[in-house]
């Protein structure tokens, strides 16, 4: 009679190897390498990009301006800096010509948002009056005016719209 092998060696080349439990290295390494490869793409594409964040930033100067003005009990002009770089604010020096001059409250400058340039903006500029109403810096009625902001890729519209209210949406 045969006895059953106790130990697996050289006699006994037919008998089965017990199944390995865990994971190798290499194993390991190549899932840890796919996961960070995902993580990666996920934190690219989450992001909002350069053109989105600068829209944000214009739309909250916009609004800022609006209350300043409220608080201020005075003018706020938003104008466009030269060669359609950025945006100026500015606290009125003369209520009866709000865009001219006055004191530089904020600019942005559109060369802090990398490639990030104006497709269209407000020509004649905004002014935000002390009720809280705007206008056009041409001395126009009520405003209602698009800020179109790209990179080449992408594009994003800041609307300011007759009431005051100020929204991004995206073409």
């Amino acid at each position: 009679m045969k006895r059953p092998p106790t130990s697996r060696n050289a006699c006994c080349p037919h008998a089965r190897l017990a199944p390995r439990s865990g994971l190798a290295l290499l194993e390991v390494i190549v899932v840890l390498a796919i996961l960070a490869t995902l993580a990666s793409l996920a934190h690219a594409f989450g992001r909002p990009s350069h053109t989105a964040r600068a829209a944000r930033t214009v739309r909250a100067t916009i609004l800022w301006a609006r209350t300043e003005a409220m608080w201020r009990g005075a003018p706020v002009s938003v104008t466009e800096l030269a060669g359609e770089s950025g945006f100026l604010v500015s606290a009125a020096a003369d209520p009866a010509a709000p865009c001219v001059a006055g004191t530089t409250l904020t600019r942005i400058q559109l060369s802090e948002h990398p490639g990030v340039r104006l497709a269209a903006g407000l020509p004649r500029g905004l002014v935000w009056l002390p009720t809280g109403s705007g206008r056009s810096c041409s001395g126009g009625g009520v405003i209602s005016g698009t800020i179109e902001l790209t990179d080449g890729r992408t594009s994003v519209r800041v609307i300011i719209s007759s009431l005051g209210r100020v929204r991004l949406e995206a073409p």
